[in-house]
């Protein structure tokens, strides 16, 4: 009898174990981003032994050789990157991600790293046979005061042409903590009868412009691409309001403040007019200046699991020169995962 006491209390004592661990394990994917940057080297590595098919790709360092000696002079380390097919990796652009040992630093040292990469990468782009390779780089940082609205997720940056654009991604978890509060709706508030083309995902974005003419940016020429090769487009101002007539109770006073927040909020709003053209004006940043704020994009669809954010930059030319506007293509590559999209908790109030 005694035995089969301890043997009942034993079995109690493994079943809330189970419910405590099973509880844990719900509680970290509540506080998980569903779309976070790029693969984890050391993700990818378990993936390709437990797996070892062409089409995991694990490409520690581009050109190590090359490479390493500008890394290590930054004290940078690879953390991600974009994974591709073996057959396909000295052919098609490669991105890495990098980050620094101090993110304090990181700003400024990026603008070093690059002075310094430029030569490299060109070597790297010159050579010959399998060490011919196309890289894409880009930092990744967990410096939230690189934003004026602090960021929660890492940050992912890149310079081309003299423009600099940094990205991080933000869950609605955080967005209603910080404006779905007091008697105004967050601007991207939403219900959980909203289908998926009418629910959001919300990237935070700084665009600075180091060139000597005016940028130009239009949030409804970005787009975010899948695996699937589905699109879904950036939304400006006039979406996020369209989007308060779907939900039957989101009206009045609360609808009013909310786009109030979003006029303060979004990177459209806080743009400057550099160009006035016959019956359209066109936001961007003037020369050594830069512009920030949240963009956000038609929620992805569950089954999405490689996404590419791509945000196109348009370069005005030279004043008095022939030469036409030149677009940019700013790509970042981030992952979606379904489980922890479920698992996020519902909208609330503040």
């Amino acid at each position: 009898m005694k035995w089969l006491n301890r043997f009942t209390t034993l079995n109690f004592v493994l079943l809330f174990a189970f419910a405590f661990s099973v509880a844990g394990c719900g509680t970290a994917l509540t506080n998980l981003s569903p779309i976070q940057p790029v693969h984890n080297i050391a993700k990818a590595k378990m993936e390709q032994s437990a797996n070892p098919t062409e089409e995991v790709v694990v490409p520690a360092v581009p050109a190590e050789a090359l490479a390493k000696p500008v890394l290590d002079k930054y004290g940078m380390e690879t953390v991600g990157f974009r994974i591709g097919k073996a057959r396909d990796a000295n052919m098609e652009a490669l991105t890495y991600v990098f980050s620094f040992d101090e993110y304090a630093h990181a700003a400024d040292k990026w603008k070093d790293f690059l002075s310094d990469w430029t030569e490299a990468k060109t070597q790297i782009e010159l050579g010959t046979g399998e060490d011919r390779k196309v890289v894409d780089v880009l930092m990744m940082s967990n410096y939230p005061q690189l934003f004026d609205v602090q960021s929660r997720q890492p940050i992912l940056t890149k310079t081309v042409d003299g423009i600099t654009v940094s990205i991080a991604y933000w869950r609605g978890a955080d967005l209603d903590r910080k404006y779905n509060r007091g008697n105004a709706f967050s601007p991207f508030y939403e219900t959980e009868a909203l289908h998926q083309g009418d629910k959001t995902d919300v990237f935070y974005v700084k665009i600075t412009n180091n060139r000597s003419e005016n940028i130009i940016f239009n949030v409804k020429e970005c787009t975010v691409v899948d695996q699937g090769e589905n699109i879904y487009n950036g939304m400006d101002y006039d979406d996020l309001q369209e989007r308060f007539t779907y939900m039957a109770r989101a009206t009045g006073l609360y609808v009013t403040n909310g786009m109030e927040i979003a006029r303060r909020i979004l990177i459209e709003k806080r743009m400057p007019i550099v160009e006035k053209q016959v019956g359209k004006r066109r936001t961007g940043v003037p020369p050594g200046g830069s512009a920030e704020g949240f963009l956000p994009f038609v929620e992805t669809k569950s089954n999405a699991e490689e996404l590419k954010v791509i945000l196109p930059i348009e370069k005005a030319p030279p004043p008095g020169a022939a030469q036409r506007y030149q677009t940019i293509e700013f790509v970042f590559p981030f992952t979606h995962n379904k489980g922890i999209r479920v698992a996020q908790p519902a909208t609330k109030r503040y």
